[in-house]
C-alpha cells in the first residue's frame, strides 16, 4: 500500500467518523452550530481530500 492510499482511507474514515458524531449529537439535540462544524468536516474529508489526493499524488505526472 503506498500513502496515497493510506492518506485517502484515513481521510476517509475521519470523515465517517464526523458523519457519525453529527448523527449523534442529532440525536441528542446538541448545538446546530457543532452539528454544522461536523457536517462540513466530513464533507471535506470525505471528498475533498480524496480527490486532491487522486489528482496530485495519485495521477501519473507527464
Amino acid at each position: 500500500m503506498t500513502i496515497s492510499v493510506i492518506l485517502t482511507m484515513v481521510s476517509v474514515f475521519l470523515g465517517f467518523l464526523c458523519i457519525l458524531g453529527a448523527f449523534w449529537g442529532f440525536m441528542r439535540g446538541k448545538r446546530r452550530s457543532l452539528l454544522i462544524i461536523l457536517g462540513l468536516m466530513a464533507l471535506f474529508f470525505v471528498t475533498v481530500v480524496p480527490v486532491t489526493v487522486a489528482l496530485t499524488i495519485s495521477a501519473p505526472s507527464h
